[in-house]
C-alpha cells in the first residue's frame, strides 16, 4: 500500500472527504482538458490523484458519477458568477440592452467548459451508468440551483414570471448541450469541415444569439401580458 493510499483511507471527516472529492474532480477536469471523454478512466483518475483505483470507490461508484458531479460543480460555479453580476448594469428596456445582457451571460457560460461538454453527454452516457441515489441527489441539487438562477433573472428584470424563468433556463441548458459538440469538433470532424467548407460556429457567439432571441421573446410576452 502506498503512502497516498494510506492518506486517502484516513480521510474520515466531512471536510477531508470533501477535499478528496475535489481532488478527484480536479484530476478528471485536467484529463478532459488534455484529451477527451474517452481518456477518462478510473485508472487514469487514480493515477492523477495519487491513489489506487480501489480507493476511488470510497467516494464514487463509477467514472460517470465523477463526470456527473463535475457537471454539477460547473453549475454551482455558474450560479456563483450569476450572483456576482451587477443588476444595475443590465438594461432590459431596449433591444441594445438585451443584446448587451446576452453578451455578458454568453461569455460567462462559455467560460465554464464543463457546462457544455458534459451536458452533451448527460442523457446518452453519464446518467445511464450512475446509482439511482446519486442521480436523485444531483437532480435535486439542479432543481435548487435552477430556482436560485430563476430568481436572479426575475430580480434583474429579464423575465417576470417564475415558470417562464425556469423554462428559459431549461431551454438554455438543452441548447448549450446540443451546441457544444457542433462548435468543438473532433480533429477528424474539423478536418472534414475545413476540406468541404462546412461552417464551424462559435460557441459563445451562438449562445449570445440564442440568449438575445429568447430574452427579446420573453420581453414581448411580458408586454403582451401587461397590455391584455
Amino acid at each position: 500500500m502506498t503512502e497516498e493510499d494510506r492518506t486517502y483511507q484516513r480521510a474520515r471527516t466531512r471536510e477531508q472527504k470533501s477535499q478528496r472529492l475535489d481532488d478527484i474532480l480536479n484530476a478528471t477536469r485536467s484529463i478532459l482538458n488534455e484529451g477527451s471523454y474517452h481518456d477518462v478512466t478510473l485508472s487514469s483518475i487514480a493515477e492523477r490523484v495519487g491513489c489506487s483505483r480501489a480507493n476511488l470507490s470510497h467516494y464514487v461508484g463509477s467514472k460517470e458519477e465523477i463526470l456527473l458531479l463535475l457537471y454539477i460543480r460547473s453549475l454551482r460555479e455558474i450560479l456563483e458568477d450569476m450572483k456576482g453580476i451587477d443588476a444595475g448594469s443590465l438594461d432590459v428596456s431596449s433591444l441594445e440592452g438585451l443584446k448587451a445582457a446576452s453578451a455578458v451571460l454568453a461569455a460567462m457560460l462559455a467560460s465554464h467548459r464543463d457546462f457544455g461538454r458534459l451536458g452533451a453527454l448527460l442523457a446518452s452516457i453519464i446518467e445511464t451508468n450512475v446509482r439511482l441515489e446519486c442521480l436523485v441527489e444531483c437532480k435535486r441539487e439542479i432543481i435548487a440551483m435552477m430556482a436560485e438562477g430563476s430568481s436572479l433573472l426575475i430580480a434583474w428584470g429579464l423575465i417576470d414570471d417564475s415558470a417562464d424563468s425556469a423554462r428559459f433556463l431549461m431551454d438554455l441548458s438543452d441548447y448549450a448541450s446540443g451546441l457544444y459538440p457542433a462548435t468543438h469538433p473532433l480533429p477528424i470532424q474539423r478536418a472534414a469541415c475545413e476540406e468541404t467548407g462546412y461552417p464551424i460556429l462559435s460557441y459563445e457567439e451562438s449562445l449570445r444569439d440564442f440568449l438575445t432571441v429568447q430574452l427579446v421573446g420573453y420581453k414581448a410576452l411580458r408586454e403582451k401580458r401587461r397590455d391584455s
